[in-house]
């Protein structure tokens, strides 16, 4: 394809958006709310503690279809107007700078976002009545008149009227419990919070209480709490420790929620999970939550204490609870695991620069500010606070972030916000470091060439990606026999030669050993020298980078060396070897990989059926078959995908059953889909798919099979119109799907469907995918020839996307 029309981010029709100007701000929100489960309606009384900005006789809210019965400011009624998603209210008089009223505003409303209602039907009968919030970006307004922007922040006091029996949680305090007809919470929040973090969830829960943390669960997963929580509390104290900061709020909750559209969402003091998260011993062999808790947690401090002013600067939020993930996995789990986790989280980031589009991390440009939610925002993001805490060291690093939260304690900043502080707490200038990494798209592409010239070490350095060059130290090591040189040259042009003097016999180098500069590099090195790396690297990434490498070199020497890899080494670089063995793709790579297939960590494992699956050959069948019994879900999932490329009639009974596996979140089900779906020709295929999309299955079965029936359009018109119904579906992953399923297939006859759904969703994320998926479509329709590519690269994205199911998804997975 071509370069820009899968690196554009900005479609038709985005434009720059700015922080509103305000004549008045909101200081202070008491609001009774009374949500009615049966009829998914609510009724509200709400008082808005208002200080004026500038002269005005006029307050602007933003109010979306919500039907306002009244309005009064002391005791008297207001005129008001509600025009599209805005309530304009006429103060009678007006109302000089500084000044402050009290505005009550009674409403009703069957909410369509913002506020969400879950209950069982005929289809899912076992559901259970709830009610729950999602404020980001702007859907607060939904469920009451606020100011819908990040930069305004105030105190509450929310009173939740609910059935007797039910728990209703909020921001804050609990002050009061009433028990009568009825059951009223009354919780304060005494710290100022923008709309957007306002929550409220209405269920039946246990309640698990651990001092000032609090969990709530549905009473049949209650058993799985623990594992899903019980590092909670040390997350707390290591997160105030590494911060400097104590955790801001009176208390901290967490609650999981059915049908949750996010991983999870950290509105102050009170977190909504997941319910997907709550998983059973066999899940935790090789899941953990400690990713989505740990990022919701840090969030109580950036986004929550400090708040970005305006969208454009969201990577504040999500770009520190990104990182925030990693340091603590640095503090539990070790060094090998956190450097491991910083590679992934770069490849995430680096899947979305090659497949989708490269924007800068701080841009006002887009549609709507759901779009800002992507790998940018997330993985670029903590990628660059890695590098920064790198540039200026640990102890300065951790001081500048005390001094940040410190000084915008309970208010908002901006990027330059915190670069003024970085600068003021370490002394250096970091005006090129933003302007390169936050302010700039892409990142570099590295190509080095090492080579011998007598006692002369000779490292050429290109930067091959496309515009100017980036600037930053790249550290070089060279082993010897005994000892080593590391060096740290400034790289600044599109191509640098740095000849370093030797005196003994180089056995192997490496670059970049702690993977402290976010770039991609590919390395053309002696194989003997990539081999020594591999078994003698002090780091992970450097282990890591010598399997990547040696995929290139399909040598025995070189498959031994992978083999050996993936049994011994830690399970990160087992499956990179794993997967080099499977680009390899010579016979004995593959045996290699057969006797792999004993490696003891369930995610080295889960790498090597991957590679396996690789080579589609009819063998994998019966080799992988005994391996859908296994102590781990997700290699079970993997091989039920492996032995499907094959596409051998022996998988099909094999699918079949684990297509009705049920386990944690249906993994294995997914893995099933996975494989069916390379069964293009198989009308019976088709048939199981297309009921499995079906509403009443599990929400993640439906989202996979509505995706992998993309390979069944050509010449299927059942298929064709269950997608266009599916379009129109009840669950927006389920949308999203069709519209890939449209592009999967470049089935151009959709494209009126397609711009329906761009123009009309009621989800800003479903239309943004949808639009996408028209460009790829349109793409295909004038180059024919490129149809096998976009599929393949589709395909390469959904492999993506199930490999990450067990970290939680993100922009997908959506942890916000």
């Amino acid at each position: 394809m071509q370069e820009d029309s899968k690196k554009k981010f900005e479609l038709p029709g985005s434009r720059a958006h700015y922080a509103p100007s305000l004549s008045v701000t909101v200081t202070h929100m008491r609001l009774e709310i009374e949500p009615d489960l049966e009829k998914q309606a609510i009724s509200c009384r709400q008082e808005l503690e208002i200080a004026v900005v500038q002269k005005t006789d006029v307050v602007e809210l933003d109010a979306a279809e919500l039907d306002v019965k009244s309005v009064t400011l002391s005791n008297k009624k207001l005129p008001f107007r509600a025009v599209g998603d805005r309530l304009s209210i006429k103060l009678g008089k007006s109302l000089e700078e500084g000044a402050r009223a009290k505005i009550a505003i009674a409403y009703t409303a069957r909410p369509r976002k913002g506020l969400y209602f879950v209950a069982p039907d005929k289809h899912y009968p076992d559901k259970r009545l709830e009610a729950w919030t999602q404020g980001e970006t702007t859907e607060a307004k939904y469920w009451f008149p606020c100011i819908d922007h990040p930069q305004v922040k105030f105190s509450s006091e929310i009173t939740v009227v609910a059935p007797a029996g039910y728990t209703a949680i909020s921001n804050g305090r609990l002050v009061k419990v009433e028990k009568g007809k009825k059951w009223k919470y009354s919780w304060h929040e005494d710290n100022p919070h923008p709309s957007y973090l306002a929550s409220v969830v209405v269920g039946k829960y246990v309640e698990i209480n651990e001092g000032n943390l609090y969990h709530y669960v549905p009473a049949e997963q209650a058993h799985d709490a623990k594992r899903t929580f019980d590092r909670t509390s040390e997350m707390v104290e290591f997160f105030e420790d590494y911060l400097g900061t104590k955790y801001p709020f009176a208390k901290y909750s967490q609650v999981c929620v059915q049908d949750f559209v996010y991983g999870g969402m950290e509105n102050s003091s009170c977190t909504t999970l997941t319910q997907d998260t709550l998983h059973d011993k066999k899940a935790h062999a090789d899941f953990s939550s400690d990713y989505l808790v740990s990022h919701e947690l840090a969030h109580q401090w950036f986004g929550d204490l400090v708040t970005c002013r305006d969208w454009q600067h969201v990577w504040l939020n999500e770009g520190f609870a990104t990182y925030c993930e990693a340091l603590y996995w640095e503090k539990s789990r070790g060094a090998d695991e956190f450097l491991y986790y910083v590679m992934q989280t770069a490849d995430d980031y680096f899947e979305e620069a090659a497949n989708r589009y490269m924007r800068p991390i701080v841009t006002k440009v887009y549609k709507h500010p759901d779009e800002l939610f992507d790998r940018h925002t997330y993985e670029k993001a903590g990628c660059v606070l890695h590098m920064l805490r790198h540039a200026v060291g640990d102890g300065y690093f951790r001081r500048a972030l005390k001094t940040y939260l410190q000084r915008f304690a309970n208010g908002n900043a901006e990027t330059e916000d915190l670069r003024r502080v970085f600068e003021l707490e370490t002394g250096k200038s970091l005006q090129e470091f933003f302007d390169q990494w936050l302010y700039r798209a892409g990142h570099p592409d590295l190509k080095v060439e090492f080579s011998l010239e007598g006692k002369v070490a000779r490292i050429k350095v290109e930067q091959a990606q496309e515009g100017e060059p980036f600037s930053f130290p790249l550290e070089v090591r060279l082993v010897f026999s005994k000892g080593e040189k590391v060096m740290t040259f400034d790289v600044s042009e599109k191509e640098s030669v740095f000849q370093v003097p030797v005196d003994r016999e180089i056995e192997w180098f490496s670059i970049d050993p702690d993977f402290k500069v976010l770039k991609t590099v590919s390395i053309k090195a002696p194989k003997e020298m990539l081999i020594k790396q591999l078994q003698k690297g002090r780091t992970v990434a450097e282990r890591a980078a010598a399997a990547h490498a040696l995929a290139g070199h399909g040598s025995d020497a070189a498959i031994d060396a992978l083999q050996k890899a993936v049994m011994s080494d830690f399970w990160g670089v087992a499956a990179e070897a794993a997967k080099s063995l499977g680009s390899i793709r010579t016979d004995r790579a593959f045996e290699a990989l057969k006797k792999c297939l004993k490696v003891a960590h369930p995610k080295a494992r889960r790498a090597v059926v991957r590679a396996i699956g690789e080579f589609r050959r009819e063998e994998a069948v019966s080799l992988l078959k005994s391996h859908l019994h296994e102590e781990s879900y997700f290699v079970e999932s993997e091989v039920a995908t492996a032995i499907g490329k094959t596409k051998s009639m022996d998988a099909m009974p094999l699918l079949k059953k684990a297509l009705e596996t049920q386990t944690f979140q249906n993994v294995v089900a997914q893995g099933a889909i996975a494989g069916l779906k390379e069964f293009a020709d198989e009308k019976e295929v088709a048939s199981i798919l297309v009921e499995k999309s079906r509403y009443g299955n599990h929400h993640r079965v439906r989202e996979a099979a509505t995706f992998a029936l993309g390979r069944f359009v050509d010449g299927n018109n059942t298929v064709v119109d269950h997608l266009k119904m599916l379009l129109s579906d009840k669950w927006f992953r389920v949308r999203i799907n069709a519209c890939r399923a449209f592009a999967d297939a470049g089935y151009a006859k959709a494209l009126p469907d397609l711009t329906r759904v761009a123009e009309t969703d009621l989800d800003h994320r479903v239309r943004r995918i949808a639009e996408e998926c028209i460009n790829l479509i349109k793409e295909a329709t004038r180059k024919p020839r490129e149809i096998a590519q976009l599929r393949e690269e589709l395909d390469k994205a959904r492999a993506r996307s199930l490999e990450m199911m067990q970290r939680m998804d993100r922009l997908e997975r959506d942890m916000r």
